[in-house]
């Protein structure tokens, strides 16, 4: 099919292949039924990438113009168009990463070759300690040998969780062997507490914005999210009153320090008021803590749970982004009878962790290794963090607002008024640039638009390359903002 494709136009280039497309239905030369190229064929006969040609056919198809049968391809509808003719209008660009499975598209493009991916909050291979990691696994399978093997304790691993009630105490955590729940990462954590304290149908109060994987996985469950808005401190106690008060939650999940996706901190002032309207409220509380221990600039904040008094608070956090992803590691921190409650979801989920993971990561902390590999990550993500700061006061515009987050992997821009990170998504993409847009982290359209960019996985040079294209994106953005808005002679010259 020859579509005659403009790589510097002002049209995103799958937009220019639904118009073209378009226009050869209404002309008759794809009649009704007709077969279309597969997406990679055409991809690759107009130079473009499969994801643009994806987009322009999920267009096509969202307005009725194609029909698409797995196993068999995509055809020109009966009557092409009928379904766009009761489309509202403006229509927004089909963004992948702001339909359901975002996390997983996320974590796709951070695979695909050459691709600058700040999309995706990840650890940075070249810092994981194979070489000590791999001396351990090795110590505890000749020690352990078949032990490792067999069915273990749902609670986890007694010699791993000693370890982790000693290694809680940097954070300031005392909490017993007994009192910890070895789980399969954050992810798993957050499934387990999720389903083990609320039901379909009940309200849980997040963050605004906040991580994507509460949001995709309270979708899953059938949970009504509520987004309580955010300052420089944290989640707003006034905003968080109304919430309570409104929707009656039955869950608070949040991230206090170097929060996912704007990295910033909540006060000690903020957390202190946090828990008193909590424990007027009976609010069990999810605090997500998997940065916390990644501080550049001085000691981080202590957790939310070190105040908690009521044993409202229930503790979570993972070694994914600290040591490595996929170890499949984390653990909760709770009390009975609710830390019995979720040994039992547990069970019922995987019955227990890896035995051979868990004896290796307490053989590893129980040597000491973790301490200096800490130190080490924390300078290595500091220089890259450093980098990429450096990098957006150069070249994006300077109405855009950006944190600078005091540890953990994320960047949150807030875009100067009138720009759309959609608009940006599959331009950069296209140019070899990947972002998470703003609005995926929060359950509703915001005021703001943002981009999250995660500094973690790549080298300062990279960093450098990746946000001088996204500042060239958005400069274009802003010229061509100007000529649609700019007047016309008729607007200018006085009517007589």
């Amino acid at each position: 099919m020859q579509l005659q494709i403009e790589r510097r136009g002002e049209r995103p280039l799958y937009l220019q292949v639904v118009e073209q497309i378009q226009e050869r239905i209404r002309s008759g030369a794809l009649p009704s039924g007709s077969r279309l190229p597969p997406i990679r064929q055409l991809a690759n006969e107009l130079g473009l990438t499969r994801l643009t040609i994806h987009n322009a056919y999920a267009e096509l198809q969202a307005d009725g113009w194609i029909e698409s049968f797995v196993g068999r391809g995509s055809f020109v509808a009966e009557r092409p168009g009928a379904k766009g003719q009761m489309r509202p209008s403006p229509v927004l660009p089909p963004v992948p990463l702001l339909q359901p499975g975002a996390l997983g598209e996320i974590m796709r493009l951070a695979q695909q070759p050459h691709m600058i991916s700040f999309a995706q909050a990840a650890a940075a291979p070249e810092t994981f300690p194979m070489h000590e990691f791999g001396r351990v696994v090795q110590q505890v399978l000749s020690e352990s040998g078949a032990e490792l093997y067999d069915y273990g304790l749902t609670q986890g691993d007694p010699q791993l969780r000693q370890q982790l009630s000693l290694y809680l105490l940097d954070r300031g955590l005392q909490i017993a062997p007994e009192q910890l729940l070895v789980v399969g990462g954050a992810q798993q954590g957050i499934d387990i507490v999720l389903r083990a304290l609320v039901s379909p149908g009940d309200t849980v109060l997040v963050e605004g914005p906040t991580y994507l994987g509460m949001v995709e996985r309270m979708q899953m469950q059938g949970l009504k999210l509520v987004a309580v808005p955010m300052d420089e401190q944290g989640i707003r106690p006034d905003a968080l009153e109304t919430a309570i008060a409104l929707h009656q939650p039955r869950l608070l999940y949040t991230i206090p320090t170097f929060h996912n996706p704007t990295g910033i901190s909540m006060s000690a002032a903020r957390q202190e008021t946090l828990l008193d309207i909590a424990g007027r409220h009976a609010l069990p509380i999810l605090e997500d803590d998997i940065y916390g221990p990644l501080a550049y600039d001085g000691p981080a904040p202590l957790p939310l749970k070190v105040h908690d008094t009521q044993g409202l608070v229930t503790y979570l956090t993972s070694f994914s982004k600290m040591l490595m992803p996929g170890l499949r590691l984390g653990v909760i921190a709770s009390a009975s009878p609710l830390l019995d409650a979720l040994v039992a979801v547990k069970r019922f989920s995987d019955m227990h962790s890896p035995q051979l993971t868990q004896r290796a990561l307490a053989e590893y902390l129980a040597r000491g290794h973790f301490a200096g590999h800490l130190r080490s990550v924390r300078a290595f993500y500091r220089e890259r963090r450093d980098a990429m700061i450096a990098s957006l006061q150069r070249h994006f515009p300077s109405d855009a607002t950006c944190t600078v987050p005091a540890g953990g992997f994320c960047c949150w821009v807030a875009l100067p008024p009138g720009l759309r990170s959609p608009d940006l998504y599959l331009t950069a993409i296209e140019r070899g640039v990947a972002f998470a847009p703003g609005q995926m982290f929060f359950p509703e359209q915001p005021a703001q638009d943002y981009m999250r960019l995660s500094f973690a996985a790549h080298a300062p040079e990279e960093i450098e390359r990746g946000i001088a294209t996204l500042g060239e994106l958005l400069h274009e953005q802003i010229v061509r903002r100007h000529r649609l808005r700019a007047p016309s002679f008729y607007d200018t010259v006085p009517m007589v």
